[in-house]
């Protein structure tokens, strides 16, 4: 189209010249909805040569297209995100409104300038004015999240998009919409490494607190859970697919360079009822998607994923509460702290650098008021990680399930069996218990009980020939710590009672693999009929069982737990629960929790004798330096009393000098 032909314009007014011109200028951009501007130039004249190249410099460094939809005259998905994104970094009260302080710190560190009380009068005017939806922009004097997106919204229809982008890239954000994670925010610094090497998976006090934060700002119901929805939710800001990262759809993707991928949590009358025949291979992997129990997840390896249907997605995710929450992030941290501090960042947490600010924000228990916070996210929690070990034949799998409330679906063996070219890797569940402690009172002298919660992470290694696979060997060594660097608490050795093998197969792993500081614990699984009395001290090894615990009772530690997965399952009623939480305690004292108050089990061999070994060195050096400290003073005070008698300081002097040099010593001084 030629808006320069002299043509055109003959016998009109200049006012019906500059219609016509107008008018062909709207039918040009109605006609190619990407043009955004039409400037009337020409390089003969040169008349707004300049602005050309100006618009066109400005067309590259600020793209149009990723901030707005031109066919549906709104933002597009992931600019929504994005700004979502950067809204739930500065609600600071987690109260889902933007006041003006929390936008006048958002506009100082993306802009560098202070935003005047006029402003945030005038803005709020605009939005309200101008808002393309009929969504609240402004309630109760603060800006909504439909508010902060209209603010952009002004700013890309007055074609500022410079001011849009800046704040875009203040915050990591590319050309394309895609936020960059630096290294300084996934990696450990040097000095955390140094110093507590085995603390660089445990989640930060500041990560805690966000997490809880996020976790009461999305119960919508205000009942301690957070529904298929409220999880949708939190993790909507997320790229396509919005989804947890322990998510099916996008685990493989998410956790491709990590030991495995997690279960997802199933909604009630998800689960499958048998792995086989037909549909059932799909029902399966579906449940592996979907199925976490009330206390943990499960980190298998999975190739395939299947096709879920998005509009569905939260009547397939189960509610959470928080522990089970926490649980999941605990999980995930104890399998690759790099993924977890990258999902977090992306949900809009910032880990300062500053120690001080850390142990500041350790001892803020959240940004939520009280009334809304539940019981649980009060108490205090730590988590320990215990390595599952044991041969295919000892149900360890299943244990490992009941103890963590899993679908009894061995899932990851599913797959293996329908692809026997696919890695194995260890697996990973999480199960939380709630223990006691006494603690005396400062001001009485009474004891007070405390209670906590205790995250216990499982991580269960498939079957491996520990004397010929190397790899196994040294990867079970690097979980085990033969470097500085160990990163479990407690081993749990599962055998099978009813099967010789089973336990040469784990006493095997231990002579080759444990130290003797590691704590272990032993349990037994399918207990035999003939099972024999465990009290008594004089065992005649006629069970597997009996093997065991003379084992046991030989390195002095606990003998041998002795139970089946169906006795800890839901089914087992109350029963099952005891049973559970029973078991739950006992590993977590055998973890050594170094809890004032908590008592304390056998796990480590031989540590009675060391201890009594070590005393009596003890007492023996303390003695011996008694004894000696009394020579020396008695001699001392015998020189004194000696030289005291004669009278003589010369005397006196020469056997002080004596005593210090030997016969001589006053002659060798005197030559020297």
């Amino acid at each position: 189209m030629d808006l320069f032909r002299t043509s055109s314009t003959a016998g009109m007014t200049d006012e019906q010249a500059l219609a016509r011109s107008r008018q062909q200028i709207v039918s040009l951009m109605q006609r190619f909805r990407f043009v955004r501007q039409c400037i009337k130039c020409s390089a003969k004249n040169l008349l707004r040569v300049d602005e050309v190249f100006l618009k066109a410099q400005q067309a590259v460094l600020y793209p149009f297209t990723p901030l707005y939809d031109l066919e549906n005259g709104r933002l597009t998905p992931d600019c929504k995100r994005a700004f979502t994104r950067i809204f739930r970094m500065y609600d600071a009260d987690k109260d889902g409104l933007l006041s003006d302080a929390e936008l006048d710190q958002f506009h100082r560190e993306a802009f560098s300038t202070p935003v005047i009380d006029r402003d945030f009068a005038a803005w709020k005017k605009v939005v309200t004015r101008s808002n393309p939806t009929q969504e609240v922009v402004v309630k109760d004097g603060k800006f909504t999240i439909a508010g902060f997106l209209a603010i952009f919204d002004v700013f890309i229809s007055q074609n500022r998009l410079d001011v849009v982008w800046q704040a875009l890239r203040k915050f990591g954000y590319d050309d394309d919409l895609r936020l960059y994670i630096p290294n300084s925010v996934t990696l450990p610094t040097a000095a955390a490494v140094h110093d507590k090497p085995d603390e660089n998976w445990r989640l930060t006090p500041a990560a805690r607190t966000f997490l809880t934060d996020l976790f009461h700002q999305f119960d919508s119901e205000h009942n301690g859970k957070l529904s298929g929805d409220d999880i949708l939710a939190i993790f909507s800001i997320l790229p396509e697919p919005s989804l947890p990262p322990w998510h099916t759809l996008r685990a493989p993707e998410v956790f491709k360079e990590c030991a495995g991928m997690p279960k997802i949590p199933a909604a009630p009358g998800s689960r499958p009822d048998s792995p086989g025949g037909g549909a059932a291979g799909e029902t399966v992997a579906l449940a592996m998607s979907q199925s976490l129990s009330a206390s943990g997840i499960t980190i298998l390896s999975s190739d395939s994923v299947p096709t879920v249907n998005m509009a569905n997605m939260n009547s397939t995710i189960a509610p959470l509460s928080y522990l089970e929450w926490m649980g999941l992030w605990h999980t995930m941290s104890s399998i690759s702290p790099v993924v977890t501090r990258g999902e977090m960042y992306r949900l809009g947490h910032v880990e300062k650098p500053s120690t001080r600010d850390a142990k500041r924000r350790g001892r803020r228990r959240g940004s939520v008021a009280p009334i809304e916070r539940t019981s649980d996210s009060m108490l205090r929690s730590r988590e320990i990680r215990v390595l599952v070990l044991g041969s295919p034949t000892s149900c360890k799998t299943d244990l490992v399930n009941a103890l963590c409330g899993l679908d009894g679906v061995d899932a990851s063996a599913y797959l293996r069996m329908r692809n026997p070219k696919t890695t194995t890797y260890p697996e990973s569940s999480s199960a939380f218990i709630k223990m006691k402690r006494k603690v005396a009172s400062k001001s009485t002298k009474d004891e007070n009980i405390d209670e906590f919660v205790l995250h216990l992470v499982f991580t269960e290694f498939s079957q491996m020939d520990i004397e010929n696979n190397v790899d196994h060997k040294r990867e079970l060594a690097e979980h085990l710590g033969e470097t500085p660097n160990r990163l479990c608490d407690l081993v749990m050795l599962v055998f099978d009672t009813a099967d010789e093998m089973s336990l040469a197969y784990v006493r095997n792993i231990e002579t080759t693999m444990l130290d003797e500081d590691m704590p272990r614990v032993f349990v037994g699984t399918h207990v035999d009929s003939n099972e024999s009395n465990n009290d008594d001290d004089n065992i005649q090894p006629t069970t597997v069982l009996d093997i065991a615990t003379i084992h046991c009772q030989e390195l002095d530690l606990e003998p041998p737990m002795v139970t089946t997965s169906e006795a800890l399952s839901p089914d087992a009623g109350d029963a099952g629960k005891l049973q559970r939480k029973s078991m739950l305690d006992h590993l977590s004292r055998c973890a050594r929790l170094n809890e004032a108050g908590v008592d304390e089990i056998r796990s480590k061999p031989h540590e009675e004798m060391k201890r009594q070994e070590a005393a009596k060195r003890r007492r023996m050096l303390w003695l011996g330096g008694l004894v000696s400290v009394t020579v020396v003073v008695a001699a001392g005070v015998g020189l004194l009393l000696r030289a005291s008698r004669s009278g003589d300081r010369k005397e006196r002097l020469n056997w002080i000098k004596a005593f210090l040099f030997g016969k001589g010593g006053e002659a060798k001084v005197a030559t020297k």
